[in-house]
């Protein structure tokens, strides 16, 4: 039995399973392998400074989950660090016991009890959606600590809202974060470079029954008012308000640390695709319009109390000195199966015959812009490949909206990959290492 090379993007997929994901500073990852019976992955790295090298290998447990059985550093030649890296992986040899201690995680494709939803029926019965299948599989059993819960929930009805919990742990790790679940809540601790932050996922649901994978999106509301004050900031602001009555910054372990709630919005069929305008309007008590001035279009911003309709819901959720133990609110619109999938497809996983449309808008950073750049590129090409360092990340779309009356503040050095938004002189203004960030998309399945 053999090892044989595999893709960088393949290796970094399972390297989401690494306590700070597949980062190794100052060593830069330089060839990766798997074995045939695909027990055992591992990589050569080397340190450009010095060109030593070093090696990493996980293995899987008999619970299918990686860990690290193997780690070497400043290995002088590439020919010793193949040579202890082939060996390392104990090509052959049966998966790893259990940790003294851990527990046999659950598997997440086994049959409960209950009816499964039709959005767990899409990824696990389309050959379509093979790509998203691996990549959410790997990604549940590099989670540390899922509650009892996470299986019968992803399979039923709390689909979405396990599936943020999966996307938000791919951005966490992509960025070199530790992420610990040692508390039933909230969900994550962070920490990274000395920085640290406790956060909670939450999710915007509709009002009555939840949505099915098959309703038609019935499209953004035309009216631009409407998309930043209507009713997405209304459901937004009572998803938030209702998730901070349960005063997670008086648990012991949470006390005197960044709290953060990591929001996605599920609350109308394709509302992820056009919502996210309205967040930051209502967190900020922004009321963003365009104007007509002497030298063009110019956007101006508003303040405002209330959000309109009947329920006079206060706007400015970051202006209310009673929040300041809320450092900030995480947002992206990509905790989709077309996110799953395209990370599964570009890490090796493609259907024969597959192809995937992305189309959508890009940020447009130009100084003074007003409109949204289109796009329209297959997935596998060079061009959507290079628009990003490295190409398509898991945390090109994660949002941080800073409280400026937080109490303890969020370091944007925690995110080194989010687009941060924060007060600076008065104005809310827009941090990000991404030349392009994709405000929203669309991913359409082609067979070919």
């Amino acid at each position: 039995m053999l090892v044989f090379p595999i893709s960088q993007r393949k290796f970094e997929l399972y390297g989401l399973a690494l306590e700070h994901g597949p980062n190794f500073e100052p060593y830069i990852l330089c060839s990766p392998w798997m074995s045939e019976d695909q027990v055992s992955v591992g990589a050569l790295l080397v340190r450009p400074d010095t060109n030593d090298y070093g090696v990493v290998v996980l293995r899987r447990q008999i619970d299918h989950r990686f860990v690290v059985t193997h780690q070497e550093r400043s290995l002088k030649s590439e020919m010793e660090a193949l040579s202890r890296l082939t060996d390392a992986m104990r090509v052959g040899e049966a998966p790893e016991s259990l940790l003294p201690g851990s527990k046999k995680r659950q598997l997440l494709l086994a049959p409960g009890k209950k009816k499964t939803s039709n959005y767990f029926k899409l990824l696990t019965s389309t050959i379509e959606h093979w790509p998203a299948l691996l990549a959410v599989g790997e990604i549940y059993l590099a989670m540390p600590n899922p509650d009892h819960n996470f299986v019968p929930d992803f399979q039923t009805g709390n689909f979405s809202s396990r599936l943020w919990e999966l996307y938000l742990l791919a951005c966490f790790r992509e960025q070199g974060i530790h992420v610990a679940q040692q508390h039933s809540s909230p969900d994550f601790y962070l920490s990274r470079n000395g920085y640290e932050c406790y956060v909670e996922a939450v999710t915007a649901n509709p009002i009555g029954p939840k949505l099915d994978c098959f309703t038609v999106p019935p499209g953004a509301p035309k009216d631009r008012a409407q998309r930043l004050l209507g009713p997405s900031a209304t459901r937004f602001a009572k998803t938030l308000r209702s998730k901070l009555q349960q005063n997670y910054e008086d648990l012991a372990h949470v006390r005197g640390k960044p709290f953060a709630l990591a929001l996605a919005d599920f609350h109308a069929p394709g509302s992820l695709v056009w919502s996210r305008e309205s967040l930051p309007s209502y967190l900020y008590g922004l009321d963003i319009k365009v104007v007509e001035t002497a030298a063009g279009r110019k956007a101006v911003a508003d303040k405002m109390e209330t959000l309109p309709g009947e329920e006079k819901i206060p706007a400015g959720l970051f202006r209310e000195r009673s929040m300041s133990h809320l450092s900030a609110v995480l947002f992206s619109n990509a905790a989709t199966l077309a996110k799953f999938n395209r990370m599964g497809y570009l890490a090796g996983a493609r259907p024969p015959n597959l192809k995937m449309i992305r189309n959508g808008h890009l940020y447009d950073r130009t100084p003074g812009a007003l409109e949204s750049i289109p796009f329209e590129l297959d997935i596998s090409s060079d061009e959507y490949a290079a628009l990003w360092p490295g190409g398509e990340a898991w945390c090109q779309e994660l949002e941080v909206f800073h409280n400026p009356l937080a109490e303890y503040p969020i370091d944007l050095d925690l995110f080194p990959g989010a687009t941060h938004w924060f007060e600076c002189d008065g104005e809310v203004v827009c941090s990000s290492m991404w030349q392009w960030s994709v405000l929203s998309s669309v991913t359409t399945l082609i067979a070919q």
